[in-house]
């Protein structure tokens, strides 16, 4: 079989693996609303399916590994995640991606209440349960693995709309944020995190601080999220949300396509010299 055949082989049982995964737990809140008036959103069982689903690309990523490394195991997947050390360009990339996020929020949603930071640290764990850990699946298997098939703004775009796709259940659960957007603008939305998120993990190295700035990006659109008329989670999304974005879109892209053309030119000067 070839490299590439192997590669997409394992590709699809990952997406296998965390479509099953997620779809079948937010589709248990969707049967439970639907014919038992049961796992409403915000009760306390609701919570228990939508974190396990959430999990999804996490638990799959470590079965792929295991399925696929004979000697890999808890311990090489936590160096996975945590093995990495974290040197000084490293946080200044993730800290100026702090600094952004906030700075983001408070032009789109006027948001510049310095004590709604605690709000984020509080929350943080569940931050990073209900998302965070997506990307030990995202960008810490699918992405580097599809870029070795496609290449790198392909791959990034790809994974963008697979997670948007991923998302899509979430549609049919009555409170949750997604149900209050359309999924087009959604998706668009999920395309700029996916080239921001693949940067900083390209630029760091370090899947952990990838982990903690999706888990920081959810706290910080937390902080913008309100209760509708209606009692359900609202999120307005106007066009100074979609400046900053397309801001970020441009910026992630051209760093993104700097770094790999470094990479490359490394790359050809190690053969020449070989």
């Amino acid at each position: 079989m070839k490299q590439e055949d192997k590669l997409l082989k394992k590709i699809g049982l990952f997406l296998l693996y965390t479509f099953s995964i997620t779809w079948l737990s937010w589709i248990t809140i969707i049967i439970g609303n639907r014919y038992f008036n049961a796992l409403w959103y915000g009760q306390p069982l609701y919570y228990i399916p939508t974190l396990i689903g959430a999990m999804g690309p996490a638990i799959s990523s470590y079965i792929i590994y295991r399925q696929f490394n004979e000697d890999f195991d808890n311990k090489s997947f936590a160096k996975f995640i945590f093995g990495k050390k974290i040197n000084r360009n490293a946080w200044l990339i993730f800290g100026s991606y702090i600094i952004w996020r906030l700075f983001m929020v408070w032009i789109s949603f006027g948001i510049n209440d310095v004590t709604s930071i605690l709000y984020i640290f509080l929350n943080l764990p569940l931050f990073l349960i209900g998302g965070g850990f997506e990307e030990l699946g995202w960008r810490g298997y699918l992405q580097p693995q599809l870029e070795k098939v496609v290449n790198y703004f392909p791959s990034v775009l790809i994974v963008g709309i697979i997670w948007s796709m991923w998302h899509l259940p979430l549609w049919l659960i009555k409170g949750t944020p997604q149900s209050a957007i359309p999924f087009g603008l959604y998706a668009f939305l999920g395309v700029v995190l996916s080239f921001t998120f693949t940067t900083i993990y390209k630029y760091t190295k370090n899947l952990l601080l990838c982990v903690l700035s999706h888990a920081w990006f959810d706290g910080c659109i937390g902080l913008a999220v309100y209760i509708g008329s209606e009692g359900y989670l609202q999120l307005n999304l106007n066009w100074k949300v979609f400046l900053v974005f397309i801001l970020e879109l441009i910026v992630s892209v051209i760093l993104g396509i700097a770094y790999n053309r470094k990479k490359s030119i490394k790359i050809n000067n190690k053969i020449r010299l070989s």
